[in-house]
Parts: C-alpha cells; sequence; structure tokens
C-alpha cells in the first residue's frame, strides 16, 4: 500500500522543535512528519516499525530514503536534516515529496572517509557503529553521511561508496560486513631515493697486448743496420 504526501521541506535550523532535539537529529537523516501521515498509515494499515520514507526532490527528481524520528512536525510542514536536505538540491521552503519506502536489509557496505583522521578517535571502529545504529538506521549507496562526534567537537563526513544487495539498505538489526576505501585525504608517501652502491671496476683491458716504448729513453742518431 502506498502512502505518499507532498509537504513544505525545512531543515532543523528552522524548526520550533526543542533544541535537545535538533542538536540529536541535525547530524542523522531522521526525519519529522506531521502526525496527519501517521494518521494516514494506520488507516491504510501500512504501518510497521521501523518506518522509512523516500524523499524527492520534485524539482530535479534526487532521492534519498531516511528514517523517522517523531510524527510531530506542525501540518503541511516536514523537517528534514540540512546536510540531506542539501545533498538532494532541496532550499528551504520547497515542495517535497515523502512516501513510505521498504528498504531491503544490508549484508555489505563500503565507506570511505573525507577525512583519515578519525582514527584518531577513542575506538573509531565503536564509534562508528554506535552512531550508525542511532543516526542512519538505512543508507543509500553514492551518498554521504555525518558521523557528530561531541568529544572532539568535530563532524566527520563519510561517502558511502557501495552497499549490498541494493542501492538503499537498511543497516540496523541485521549482520553487515564493512569495508573502507582509502581516505580522500590519503597522500601516497613519497619514495626513498635510493642511493646507488659504488662500483667497483675489475674490469681488465685486454684489446692491445702490444708493450708501448718510450723512445726518449733511447738517445742518439738512428743508424740503418748493415751500414758504416
Amino acid at each position: 500500500m502506498s502512502v505518499k504526501t507532498t509537504l513544505l521541506c525545512f531543515s532543523y535550523a528552522c524548526s520550533s522543535q526543542s533544541e535537545e532535539l535538533t542538536q540529536r537529529v541535525k547530524h542523522s537523516n531522521k526525519i519529522l512528519l506531521p502526525p496527519s501521515v501517521l494518521h494516514t498509515i494506520n488507516n491504510e494499515n501500512a504501518f510497521s516499525s521501523p518506518l522509512f520514507f523516500q524523499i524527492k526532490n520534485l524539482e530535479n527528481q534526487m532521492t534519498q530514503v531516511c528514517g523517522m524520528q517523531e510524527f510531530s512536525a506542525p501540518p503541511g510542514v516536514a523537517h528534514v536534516p540540512y546536510h540531506v536536505m542539501e545533498s538532494l538540491g532541496i532550499k528551504e521552503g520547497t515542495n517535497v515529496e515523502f512516501e513510505l519506502a521498504t528498504p531491503v536489509d544490508g549484508t555489505y557496505v563500503k565507506f570511505r572517509l573525507h577525512s583519515s583522521d578519525f582514527a584518531d578517535v577513542s575506538d573509531p571502529k565503536a564509534v562508528l557503529e554506535r552512531v550508525l545504529s542511532r543516526d542512519y538506521p538505512v543508507i543509500t549507496e553514492g551518498h554521504t553521511i555525518a558521523i557528530n562526534y561531541a568529544e572532539m567537537n568535530r563532524v566527520f563526513y563519510i561517502d558511502v561508496v557501495e552497499t549490498k544487495p541494493a542501492p538503499v539498505i537498511k543497516i540496523i538489526n541485521v549482520n553487515i560486513n564493512v569495508d573502507f576505501d582509502t581516505p580522500l585525504d590519503y597522500v601516497e608517501p613519497e619514495p626513498e631515493e635510493v642511493v646507488p652502491e659504488p662500483v667497483v671496476n675489475n674490469y681488465v683491458d685486454v684489446s692491445n697486448n702490444e708493450p708501448e716504448y718510450d723512445m726518449t729513453r733511447f738517445p742518439g742518431r738512428g743508424r740503418r743496420l748493415g751500414t758504416a
């Protein structure tokens, strides 16, 4: 059963929601929709948990699937993280289509860090797992996710390079294999200069075995043999 609606899209910066909520979800891909959408889902018997919606920019037809945070947005309005709006080319106050989606369970994902110093965080593997399970229940191949690491007051950006078995996958409550591509800021180390070892010349020139004579060692006038 299809559940589809068009709403005015605003980022969390334009939201009247609490500061605690907006800070928690602005670096996620979770959205807020109005209660009327939930009523439609219930009326259509289309409710499942968790819920996902495909966002479509009606001007350029670009799409992304996002997770649900709450049905607490004002009537006719949806709130979406700004970095998601930016990736889809959506401006504040634009009419955007929202459609209920059912992404498949993921089995594999390859990430690419924008900054290799993500390795400097305390236990980066645990941080990535925690943030993904909390903020990114669904990911889309070719898109970029934002990892908010409060301990360093940093936001790390990570590209979703490849996903299997589909371009859009659910990554919560599944067993998934994770791989990493070379970070964008990786610089190939300069090759070490190779200093050639000194060569000992053991070559013997045997091209001319005739002795060389120094004629200055034999002074005097030359004579023809057999003459007086």
